[in-house]
């Protein structure tokens, strides 16, 4: 039987959007898993345990860094305590009831498994199967489709911890998905997306980017992420200078990428 950890990271957020995050989980049709959090600063988390720790195994992790920080700290734990599947979602988030049963039937293939997602508001889904726009069912996933754009998040994906080592992310990384996914492709872990299970994504106003529209202010965030992301690279790696100097002279122009249904990054 593998040890199945499902990971994310909670802060002062909406009660609600919590109550959404573990009521889906509870519905899982693979049931033998733990939920690991990492805590950073959400006060009343006392209550969520009591509400579902009947059903779901909750491991509260605390530590109050950077966003990168947290993310190091959790998945390091999941490694150092011999999980030997790690399921990541974002804790604003909830998910398709065989999310958990999908993603482990195609790591028995597969190192890394990234799944559609759903957007929704306060008003409910309002776009399905939005990575299916751009991708078939079971499609593999390299690291050149990632070069310059990203489908990896830390609400959609699974991993094989296998020979997984532990990671160091730099503190003031944005993008951390994105680079962690690439540092896998890049060591030749094979990927693929499925459509047959999704992660209902939450756009919010608190969320660090949506996958619609760029106006000057999010152009500028846009510029400041790939640039971290490029110079992490970097520093494995120094293929990926051309980039970071040619973001260093880039310009906002708002018809620049008229993409339909863009990736994270890709209109930048």
């Amino acid at each position: 039987m593998k040890r199945v950890a499902f990971l994310t990271t909670i802060f002062p957020m909406k009660e609600q959007y919590l109550y959404d995050f573990f009521t889906s989980l509870k519905q899982q049709t693979y049931k033998d898993f733990d939920v690991i959090i990492v805590n950073d600063g959400y006060l009343d988390f006392e209550k969520i345990k009591i509400a579902y720790g009947q059903t779901l195994s909750i491991i509260e992790l605390l530590s109050t860094n950077t966003p990168a920080k947290n993310r190091e700290f959790g998945i390091n734990c999941c490694i150092d305590n011999k999980y030997d599947v790690l399921i990541f979602g974002d804790s604003d988030d909830f998910f398709e009831t065989n999310r958990i049963e999908k993603s482990l039937q195609l790591l028995e293939e597969y190192d890394v498994v990234v799944n559609d997602l759903s957007l929704f508001d306060e008003n409910g889904v309002y776009e399905a199967a939005y990575f299916s726009n751009r991708l078939e069912n079971l499609t593999q996933i390299n690291f050149d489709f990632i070069i310059d754009k990203n489908i990896f998040g830390l609400s959609n994906t699974a991993v094989r911890l296998e020979k997984m080592h532990k990671v160091v992310f730099s503190g003031d990384l944005i993008a951390v998905d994105w680079h962690l996914f690439s540092i896998l492709l890049m060591s030749d872990k094979r990927a693929v997306f499925t459509n047959e299970t999704t992660t209902y994504y939450r756009q919010h106003s608190q969320n660090l980017v949506g996958l619609k529209g760029v106006d000057q202010k999010a152009f500028e965030r846009g510029v400041e992420v790939k640039k971290r992301h490029y110079e992490a690279l970097n520093s494995k790696t120094k293929d990926f200078l051309k980039e970071t100097d040619r973001l260093s002279t880039a310009s906002y122009n708002a018809k620049a990428k008229e993409i339909k249904h863009p990736l994270w990054w890709e209109l930048i």
